[in-house]
């Protein structure tokens, strides 16, 4: 693929000292393991005890338990331990769930796009139930705690507030879940999606496709773009997960559920869609932000313009996935892969990664399976299926592990995402499409920055 082939471009390349060999740089070895304050081991006691006693929500009727009512504040934004270069997660979300609370501290803001392209800080408040929050707030720290040394925690949480928990449904919730133990020293910024209705209803519902009508909608795109990368500027975002795209056949599921009328043709919904590139463009072309972007199953570049390999969004890494319990990959990707098969096909697909999680049922997974944090921050397990809206967030943070572990000293920018990018797909695969090693697990080798920091084992630690 001549997309694929112009990333070894950068071969010869020499950034701060270090050049663009064939061999990606081996793993850091992590650092000591964590080991939990006294005082933080005390508080999960108190926490512990004071939920067992809140017999109230055990009842069916909670109507008149303690409830309280607590706002997000982007002031509460607190890290110890900060690399000031944040993850923006683009996707569903209408509200902040519960999930949310335990790494408030890490959330520096929560945004909407509204009519018009504008993007604004959301409001926001919890209805939870007070013990709860309370104690969830209490490892809201400045200083990193990890899931697994919560687990005292999880089990009566479960028991006492289990039906809170059905808050965390829901797509945007589920992709935090992978990426906020994951990546412990990155701040967070979270934004509902940026949908073709919630900026330009009126002219998206046009069904004359007159040029005016498509005028608007691309004046439209442009402000969100502009909007967007101002975003991104302020809270020094140089990462961004995306779980979703925008196709022909995405567009007409819109119309479908937010316009009237009959369905326009292929032709006026197709130039619809090209008004969105503004958008692409801020999310895969803004100098020094890397994009992970979940692939689908493209089946032509005109009607799926944004989710197909394309040379003019250069920052963008189109993750797909395998699952199997023993890859049998080095740490470079290198290995015999004639057993491997991922999903979607080769020519949606930058990388493969595999979840160690086989897909059916009861799901069994290797020594190092893609994990993610339970509702409430206080257990981390492996997750029962894998798609890749489950798989991006595993690239991401296996850039950011490169991007620390091996180029920490230098400043983001377009030559460095490059750079990192080869070392994430090295060459030297000969039975693979251009000689690309695009099968890894990461995984396996420990590639994460929750590893290498010593906040996490290698292999996962049953409860």
């Amino acid at each position: 693929m001549s997309f694929l082939s112009s990333r070894w471009g950068v071969c010869g390349l020499v950034l701060a000292g270090v050049a663009c060999g064939p061999d990606p740089a081996p793993t850091p070895e992590p650092d000591a393991g964590y080991q939990l304050d006294p005082v933080v081991a005390e508080r999960i006691e108190v926490v512990r005890t004071r939920v067992l006693a809140d017999t109230c929500f055990r009842q069916s009727d909670t109507s008149g338990c303690n409830w309280g009512d607590f706002p997000f504040a982007p002031g509460q934004f607190a890290m110890t331990h900060n690399t000031g270069e944040a993850i923006l997660v683009i996707d569903e979300f209408p509200t902040l769930p519960p999930r949310v609370i335990r790494y408030k501290n890490r959330v520096r803001n929560y945004y909407r796009v509204g009519a018009g392209g504008s993007i604004t800080a959301a409001p926001h408040a919890w209805r939870a139930p007070r013990v709860l929050f309370e104690g969830l707030s209490e490892f809201a720290s400045p200083d990193f705690v990890p899931a697994e040394y919560l687990r005292p925690l999880a089990e009566p949480m479960r028991e006492v507030y289990g039906f809170y928990d059905m808050g965390n449904v829901g797509h945007g919730s589920y992709v935090l879940s992978l990426l906020v133990e994951a990546n412990p020293h990155q701040p967070l910024v979270l934004m509902d999606q940026l949908s073709f209705h919630k900026y330009a209803q009126e002219d998206l519902c046009d069904a004359s496709g007159s040029i005016d009508s498509m005028g608007r909608m691309f004046e439209k795109a442009q402000r969100v773009a502009s909007e967007l990368r101002r975003v991104m500027s302020e809270h020094n975002i140089r990462f961004v997960n995306l779980s979703s795209g925008e196709t022909l056949e995405s567009l007409r599921a819109e119309w479908r559920e937010h316009c009237g009328g009959d369905l326009p043709g292929d032709d006026i919904l197709r130039a619809k869609l090209s008004t969105y590139q503004p958008i692409a463009d801020a999310l895969f072309h803004t100098p020094g932000v890397f994009t992970a972007q979940a692939s689908i199953n493209a089946s032509n570049p005109q009607d799926y313009p944004y989710d197909y390999p394309a040379a003019q969004y250069p920052n963008r890494m189109l993750v797909g996935y395998f699952t199997v319990l023993d890859s049998g990959l080095d740490a470079s990707g290198r290995g015999n892969t004639s057993g491997l098969s991922g999903w979607p096909g080769r020519e949606n697909v930058d990388i493969y990664l595999n979840s160690g999680v086989l897909p059916s049922r009861p799901f069994p997974y290797n020594a190092t399976p893609l994990l993610q944090v339970d509702g409430f921050g206080v257990d981390i397990y492996p997750i029962s299926r894998t798609t890749t809206s489950w798989i991006a967030p595993l690239a991401l943070s296996r850039f950011i592990h490169v991007r620390y572990g091996t180029f920490g000293s230098s400043p983001m920018s377009d030559d460095l995402i490059n750079l990192i990018w080869r070392r994430m797909l090295p060459l030297g695969c000969s039975t693979q499409t251009g000689n690309t090693c695009a099968f890894q697990d990461p995984l396996r080798h420990g590639q994460q920055e929750a590893v290498r920091l010593g906040y996490r084992p290698r292999e996962y630690v049953e409860p």
